[in-house]
């Protein structure tokens, strides 16, 4: 029997290429996002690959709709070996010092509504072993950046739950691990007036992916990786030089 691999956030960017190498080395794949059309692109795309791709149209900030639409989609296809909760959302290059209305509906796609997939997802897979849930968190989640901070707080704030809950998921036989990417070629990073160092293309991204998922332990997952080891960096450093590198960053943009 084939694997089977839960993609939110398929229809574009990475999560679309992470499908299409999944199908490509023989995973069932469940690819789901809110453009269908898109899906059913997908799906043809993959069709002379070893794995199917099932299409599914879901919005993961649904919440009336998202349990019954998982469900229906498990009983239908089968347990997931591994979820891949990679939806997410940005609205870069907003000048404002804040803004409420943006970072709340940031917050409700980047954290809250992946922390309602995490729920519905952990009472069925605890039934069987070795299932992993991965999360699309991201290395702007390791300090605030200038006119990111709905973003950055979104993201940090997501690897802090993830963090949290995952000695308690590997007790239940769950195991919980977390991507951070750095500058990845997609339709979200298409918006950005600044320049990305180190970018990579969403192809590469999904081969070094599959590659993690499967053949590695590791609780967080870095691509690119030398940019991944700048912004970790940046981290341990004390905030009188890090504000001064991020003012320096903030008059440039």
């Amino acid at each position: 029997m084939k694997k089977l691999i839960f993609i939110t956030g398929a229809s574009s960017g990475i999560g679309y290429e992470v499908s299409k190498e999944f199908s490509r080395q023989g995973w069932n794949v469940i690819s789901s996002a809110r453009r269908i059309n898109l899906l059913n692109n997908l799906a043809n795309t993959c069709k002379s690959y070893r794995g199917d791709v099932f299409p599914l149209k879901l919005d993961i900030t649904d919440t009336a709709t998202l349990k019954k639409k998982i469900y229906l989609a498990i009983k239908k296809y089968g347990i997931p070996d591994i979820i891949f909760l990679n939806a997410g959302t940005n609205n870069p290059n907003s000048k404002k010092i804040l803004s409420v209305e943006e970072t709340k509906k940031i917050f409700n796609i980047n954290f809250f509504s992946v922390i309602e997939c995490i729920s519905i997802f952990l009472p069925i897979i605890k039934k069987k072993k070795n299932c992993q849930i991965i999360i699309m968190s991201s290395v702007a989640g390791y300090r605030g950046l200038p006119y990111a901070s709905a973003y950055c707080s979104s993201k940090s704030a997501l690897t802090s739950f993830t963090e949290s809950i995952f000695n308690q998921c590997k007790q239940i036989g769950v195991n919980l691990r977390l991507v951070n990417p750095g500058f990845v070629k997609t339709p979200l990073t298409d918006k950005n007036n600044f320049p990305m160092p180190m970018i990579i293309t969403a192809k590469k991204a999904s081969k070094i992916l599959y590659k993690k998922f499967i053949f590695s332990k590791k609780f967080e997952i870095n691509l690119p990786i030398i940019f991944c080891l700048i912004m970790k960096l940046l981290r341990i450093l004390p905030y009188s030089i890090y504000f001064k590198i991020t003012n320096k960053l903030l008059k440039s943009l």
